[in-house]
């Protein structure tokens, strides 16, 4: 998982993974923002996947 802030209130990031959670938590955000359909490649996993 890549993040790179770009500002002090947001940080963005290639696709993440259901497994990138505990560690997205742990590092204080508290808020993800999917800008990719469900479906759209291959690799990606689903909106409840992530929200699991």
């Amino acid at each position: 998982m890549e993040l790179k802030k770009i500002s002090p209130k947001a940080t963005v990031s290639p696709q993440i993974a259901a497994m990138d959670m505990a560690a997205i938590k742990a590092a204080g955000y508290r808020a993800i923002i999917c800008n990719r359909p469900d479906g759209e490649g291959a690799d990606q996993p689903s909106f409840e996947e992530i929200e699991a």
